[in-house]
């Protein structure tokens, strides 16, 4: 019985060998398929990268233009910014400038107008006082000659 269970020993360890064998085997062919479809779809990748390099180049130097532009855009806008401002403060300072000068111009025109109107006044007076005595010379001259002695004085009213 001992030969039927060596026998029995070594045809389970036959068959175990087997089936590790073309298991190993099996395993090595999907091994195998696996390699080759990864070798292939790495192929693809490199394609794919080396196809692609230039356009992320491209926009890469796009990317570096558009940031360019817009700090130069940022620039200028920040320098208009400040050229109004400055724009904005001198005009308010000639503005200022402007209602002071008018002041003072309202002030001289006030000075004057009441000077012109005391000459006007002035000159009403001496020019009333002038008729009033030119009157009175007159009517002596004629009661001096007529012998009469009422003097006529006219109203200027």
């Amino acid at each position: 019985m001992e030969n039927t269970l060596d026998i029995v020993m070594q045809i389970i360890a036959f068959s175990s060998v087997l089936v590790l064998g073309s298991g190993m085997l099996f395993l090595a062919f999907v091994l195998r398929r696996f390699l080759v479809r990864v070798t292939k779809i790495e192929a693809s990748l490199n394609r794919i990268a080396d196809d692609a390099r230039p356009v992320l180049d491209r926009a890469r130097a796009v990317g570096e233009n558009l940031n360019y532009m817009v700090m130069t855009v940022r620039k200028e806008v920040e320098r208009a910014g400040d050229t109004l401002a400055r724009a904005n403060e001198r005009l308010i300072e000639a503005i200022d400038g402007a209602e002071e000068r008018v002041r003072e111009l309202g002030a001289v025109i006030d000075v004057a107008k009441d000077e012109v109107e005391e000459t006007i006044l002035t000159a009403s007076s001496a020019l009333r006082g002038i008729r009033t005595g030119a009157r009175m010379l007159a009517g002596r001259r004629r009661r001096g000659a007529g012998g009469s002695e009422e003097t006529e004085v006219e109203s200027d009213e």
